[in-house]
């Protein structure tokens, strides 16, 4: 039989069916076509969505070195508490709270190579505001001053403040001078209970350090605000 009587019967078959018995027809002799289609169309959707939120600008970059929240069973996310906080607009904005980096300054494994390796690239293309981290993280690259005197972004009754509600601040040593470069995160209720072992090793005695590529002052601001929950923090209306 030629090829279009084939196609000629085929369409006279289909066409007798009732539509359940059409669908499954197509299903049988389509179902592979069809399951790639839709995996090619599900791999674009991602792509496009991926895309497009990694082209969005910044609102704040963050990073959380060491704390035990990946280790912890309950579902937390600061990063979304931090966009209900600050009401970003996530269509426009993109938050980064990276908690994932883990940094042993005694041993060089893979983890902490790679956690070094991630820190340099957000610094050298200036895409860090805020770390926390242990103090001595902090103090080891306090010593290449990379940090920011925050006296510059807290008014001095906003500091005292801080220190009023708990909040011991961070000296960083810079060439000239010692300058205020964050406060300890001992005392933050708010990171005592993102999950049921806290968000860092208290023995640790983690500080919240503002770096000096920050360019987002005001949503540091907020982050600030968040974590010391003191209304005595301005932050934009």
């Amino acid at each position: 039989m030629a090829l279009h009587d084939e196609i000629k019967q085929e369409q006279k078959k289909i066409k007798s069916m009732p539509l359940t018995g059409k669908i499954s027809y197509i299903w049988d002799y389509y179902k592979i076509h069809i399951g790639v289609c839709i995996i090619i169309l599900v791999a674009v959707i991602v792509f496009v969505r991926d895309w497009r939120k990694n082209s969005l600008p910044d609102y704040l970059n963050v990073v959380m070195i060491n704390n035990i929240l990946t280790y912890d069973q309950k579902d937390t996310d600061i990063t979304d508490d931090y966009i209900r906080f600050a009401d970003v607009d996530v269509e426009r904005y993109k938050v980064s709270i990276d908690t994932s980096l883990q940094l042993n300054l005694e041993r060089n494994d893979q983890l902490s190579m790679a956690a070094e390796q991630k820190l340099l690239v957000l610094f050298s293309s200036g895409k860090l505001d805020v770390m926390m981290a242990p103090k001595a993280v902090i103090d080891h690259y306090a010593s290449q001053d990379v940090f920011y005197d925050i006296s510059a972004l807290l008014s001095e009754k906003e500091l005292k403040g801080l220190v009023n509600a708990g909040y011991k601040l961070y000296y960083a040593k810079g060439a000239d001078s010692t300058y205020p470069a964050g406060f300890y995160l001992n005392n933050s209720d708010y990171l005592k209970n993102l999950s049921d072992n806290g968000t860092f090793i208290p023995e640790d005695n983690a500080v919240l350090a503002v770096t000096s590529c920050m360019s987002h002052p005001d949503a540091v601001l907020q982050l600030i605000r968040m974590i010391t929950q003191s209304p005595g923090i301005s932050t934009p209306s």
